[in-house]
C-alpha cells in the first residue's frame, strides 16, 4: 500500500475486497475489465498463499438456511502426508433451524467427508462421552470407537508447587532434537496399537510439528520411558499427550511431577491427555494433584479397521457399554467410500 502527500488518496492493487467500489462505479465501458482484473489479482494472491502452505486441506464446511449460516464443521490434517484428517465437533450457530440438531450434525460430517479427495485414508473424530448425538452420527457414517481419552488439568487446591528450583531443572527430561527425533518416533510408534499406528501414520516431520519448548521425554539409562508431545488435534485447547512404554516404569513418577510443575508455571490452562486404560499413569497424575476434566471417545473411519474388527472384537467393555445405547442405522463397519443418501 502506497500513500501520497494527500492523506485521502490511497493506492491499492484491485481486489475482490473492492467490490463495493465497483458497484458504485457507473462506468459500463470499464466495469467488466475492472471485475476481471479484481478476480485475477485475488486468485494470484491465493495461489501464492496456497503454495506457501502446501495445500494443507484445512477446510470449513458450512450449512446455509434462508441465506444464513446455521452451522459449520472444520477439518484439518493430522499428519504431513495429509492422509488422516481430523473432523472437529460440528458447531450449530443458529437458534432456529428446519431440521433436528442430530440431522444437522450428521449432514455436516457427511459433507465434510464427501469434500475430501481420494488420497485421504482416515478420518478422526473426538467426542465427549456424553455427546450421544455426535457419537451416534459418527457411528452411522461408519466411524468405529477406538479409544477412551482422559484430559487432566491442574487443581490449585491439591497441586503443591515446590519452592525448590532443583525440582524444576528436570535433569532427566530431554527436549526433542534432530539427534534424537528418530528415537522419539520409534518410541511413539511402539506405544500405539497397530490400528492407530496405521491410521495416524506419523513420520519424523510430524514429530517436528508437535515439538515445542514443552515437548520432550523422560530418559533413563539412555532410553525413553515417557514422551510428551503437543497434541495438534485440539485446535482450541493447549493439550499435551503423555505417552509411555508398554510396561509401567515407576521411575516416571518423580520426573512427571516436575514436568507438571514446570508446565503449569508456564500456562495454568495446559491439559494433559492420557488413555483411560492406562491405570498406572492416571493414578500417578491423581497422586501429584491433577484432576480429570474431560472424558472423551476417539472414533475413526478407515478400511483397515473394517478388516481388523471383523476378525476379532477390539472394543473394551467401557466403550461397549456406551455403544449399547446407540443403534447405528447402517452397517457399523467403515466404508472406503463417502456415505451418501
Amino acid at each position: 500500500m502506497n500513500f501520497s502527500k494527500d492523506k485521502n488518496l490511497i493506492f491499492e492493487e484491485l481486489h475482490i475486497r473492492h467490490l463495493n467500489l465497483l458497484i458504485d462505479l457507473k462506468n459500463e465501458k470499464e466495469n467488466s475489465w475492472f471485475y476481471k482484473m479484481a478476480i485475477l489479482n485475488t486468485l494470484n494472491d491465493l495461489r501464492i498463499i496456497l503454495n506457501a502452505i502446501d495445500g494443507l486441506k484445512n477446510k470449513c464446511t458450512i450449512a446455509i438456511q434462508d441465506k444464513k449460516i446455521i452451522g459449520y464443521v472444520h477439518t484439518f490434517p493430522l499428519n504431513e502426508k495429509k492422509t488422516c484428517l481430523k473432523i472437529n465437533s460440528p458447531s450449530i450457530i443458529a437458534n432456529e433451524i428446519s431440521l433436528s440438531k442430530r440431522e444437522l450434525i450428521l449432514k455436516l460430517i457427511q459433507n465434510s467427508i464427501i469434500n475430501t479427495d481420494f488420497k485421504t485414508a482416515s478420518w478422526v473424530i473426538t467426542s465427549e462421552i456424553e455427546d450421544k448425538d455426535l457419537i451416534s452420527c459418527s457411528r452411522e457414517l461408519g466411524f468405529q470407537p477406538m479409544q477412551e481419552i482422559k484430559l487432566w488439568s491442574i487443581d490449585s487446591k491439591t497441586f503443591k508447587f515446590s519452592n525448590n528450583l532443583i525440582d524444576i531443572n528436570l535433569e532427566n527430561f530431554i527436549q526433542i532434537k534432530k539427534s534424537n527425533i528418530k528415537n522419539f518416533l520409534n518410541f511413539i510408534r511402539s506405544s500405539e496399537s497397530l490400528i492407530l499406528r496405521n491410521i495416524i501414520d506419523l513420520e519424523q516431520e510430524d514429530i517436528i510439528k508437535r515439538n515445542n519448548k514443552l515437548s520432550g521425554g523422560i530418559f533413563k539409562d539412555n532410553n525413553i520411558i515417557l514422551a510428551m508431545l503437543k497434541d495438534i488435534s485440539y485446535s482450541n485447547k493447549n493439550v499435551y499427550s503423555l505417552i509411555r512404554g508398554i510396561s509401567w516404569d515407576a521411575r516416571i513418577e518423580l520426573p512427571l511431577k516436575n514436568i507438571a510443575q514446570y508446565c503449569f508455571t508456564k500456562d495454568k490452562n495446559i491439559l494433559f491427555k492420557t488413555s483411560s486404560t492406562d491405570i498406572e499413569l492416571n493414578n500417578c497424575l491423581k497422586k501429584i494433584g491433577l484432576i480429570e476434566t474431560k472424558n472423551e471417545l476417539l472414533l475413526v473411519r478407515n478400511t483397515f479397521i473394517k478388516r481388523d474388527l471383523k476378525s476379532s472384537n477390539k472394543l473394551n467393555k467401557s466403550i461397549e457399554s456406551i455403544m449399547e445405547k446407540i443403534n447405528p442405522q447402517v452397517n457399523p463397519y467403515p466404508s472406503p467410500y463417502p456415505y451418501r443418501r
